[in-house]
This record gives structure tokens, C-alpha cells and sequence, in this order.
């Protein structure tokens, strides 16, 4: 299986801002919550695993999906012990067809990958389906202004999204910015449960 994304894998964390994004990521998800060795993680979009690859001593066990092969073979070069790596697109299919996600996870992390989406609405349906009750779910994506703009994603849009799939406890910040190109950019770190209403 081919994908957009395989001819960047090789050269991509070779990118400063690749894993100054990540770093900034996991301090700001550290900030936030609790990681202990009992938390099991699904890295959707994982790329080639710079996040996951800081996360994976602080939980019990990360999924990392990620429908470009390529991106999945070098995660798989770090040989992290306790990461199972999907090579796939996440859809009802690949949920069937992959046992590691038959059982829901605690926490779910989408790292600069929902503004890329085809379909964020749906994405963020089958996330939810696959967090346990009172599991939380936490994206970051390039913060926009512009409803109509091609990159990134606005507040607003996030918070409808996550609030029309029966998320709640939504929480939306911004807790850094990569400069790159001499360009600030800021990034949009939403954080969403799943808590069941009494």
C-alpha cells in the first residue's frame, strides 16, 4: 500500500521542527495528564513516531496507526518494546481486521494529523468508539483563524467536531508555536473526554 506520506518518511525527523513539535507536544500533554504504566495509548497518525517514541516509558502500551507504510518502517526501526504499529488507514474495516484495536484505550493522541483529514466529523466518531469510558482524547493541529483557510484548523471547528461526536469536558489551548520559514505558528492543542452522564 502506497501513500502520500512514504516519500517523506525516510528524511522526515531529520526536520528540527519535526521533533521540536513533538517535544513541545508531549511537555504540553505532561502538563495536562497524568502518564502512568497503566494507560494504554492509540497514537493515531504516528508518522514516523517522534511522539510516540516519547510517550512509550510512561504507559503500559501505545498502538501507533498510521496508513503510510514507509512512516510505519521507521517507526518500527526504533524497536520500542511496548509499541504495536498499524500500517493502515483507521476505518470500520481496519478496526475488524487489526486485534489491537478491539480493546479501547485510555487515551487516544492525534498529533498534527486531524486538518489533514477527508473526513475529520467520521475520524473522530471511530476515535471515540475506541476510548474507554472516562478516556480522554487529545489532538494538536495548526491553529487558523479562517474557517475556509487550507491549513489547519480554527477553535471553532474543533469544538463543534468534538462536541457534535459526544465528546465533552472540551478544553482548547494554545500552548506553544514553531517558527518555521521565519513564520510564527501557533498550534491548537484540544483536549476531549468521554465522561458517561449520569
Amino acid at each position: 500500500m502506497t501513500n502520500e506520506w512514504d516519500e517523506y518518511a525516510e528524511q522526515w525527523e531529520l526536520n528540527p521542527a519535526v521533533n521540536e513539535y513533538a517535544n513541545n507536544a508531549f511537555n504540553a500533554l505532561e502538563a495536562e495528564l497524568f502518564l502512568n504504566n497503566a494507560i494504554t495509548v492509540l497514537d493515531f497518525g504516528c508518522g514516523t513516531g517522534a511522539l510516540t517514541e516519547l510517550i512509550n516509558s510512561k504507559v503500559k502500551q501505545v498502538v501507533a496507526i498510521d496508513p503510510s507504510t514507509k512512516m510505519i518502517e521507521q517507526l518500527k526501526n526504533k524497536k520500542l518494546t511496548n509499541v504495536v504499529t498499524i500500517a493502515d488507514y483507521l476505518s470500520n474495516k481496519s478496526i475488524e481486521e487489526h486485534q489491537p484495536l478491539h480493546t479501547k484505550f485510555d487515551l487516544i493522541l492525534a498529533s498534527s494529523v486531524c486538518a489533514f483529514l477527508p473526513d475529520y466529523q467520521s475520524t473522530l466518531n471511530l476515535l471515540k468508539h475506541l476510548l474507554k469510558d472516562d478516556g480522554v482524547f487529545v489532538q494538536w493541529d495548526w491553529l487558523s483563524e479562517d474557517e475556509e483557510a487550507t491549513m489547519g484548523l480554527t477553535k471553532n471547528t474543533v469544538n463543534q467536531a468534538l462536541t457534535m461526536n459526544g465528546f465533552n469536558h472540551v478544553n482548547i489551548k494554545v500552548p506553544f508555536s514553531i517558527t518555521s520559514d521565519k513564520q510564527n505558528m501557533p498550534v491548537m492543542m484540544a483536549i476531549a473526554k468521554t465522561v458517561v452522564k449520569s
